[in-house]
């Protein structure tokens, strides 16, 4: 299936690219996520025209991460975890322990923002 896609994702495309992918994964995540439109014609035709529109939203959530990264430029966090005499730990640390650990030090992160 053809998708033309309304902003950049992994391992696939930039926005505004037309791509072949899967019919399942078009259906399960790229049109309910409001991540791409079926390549017709007409979808074609509409993202053309609100292109200008994606591109300034994009732009403008862009600027607003990099705000936000600025800010947490620096900051720590320490987690306590069991660990042996020989520094292994006994459990693992995951993205929700680190994110409701920044969320305690005063930002709004959630789990899925985070990457190990």
């Amino acid at each position: 299936m053809e998708v033309v896609l309304l902003e950049r994702v992994d391992k696939l495309g930039q926005m505004g690219d037309v791509v072949q992918v899967k019919p399942g994964y078009a259906r399960n995540y790229l049109l309910p996520q409001k991540k791409a439109l079926r390549a017709t014609k007409a979808n074609l035709g509409q993202f053309d025209q609100q292109r200008s529109q994606l591109e300034a939203a994009h732009l403008t959530r862009r600027r607003e991460a990099e705000a936000v990264a600025e800010r947490l430029e620096g900051v720590s966090v320490v987690i306590v975890r069991q660990a042996s005499d020989s520094d292994q730990l006994y459990g693992s640390v995951t993205t929700r322990d680190i994110a409701n650990a920044v969320s305690e030090a005063g930002f709004t992160v959630e789990k899925r923002q985070v990457l190990l």
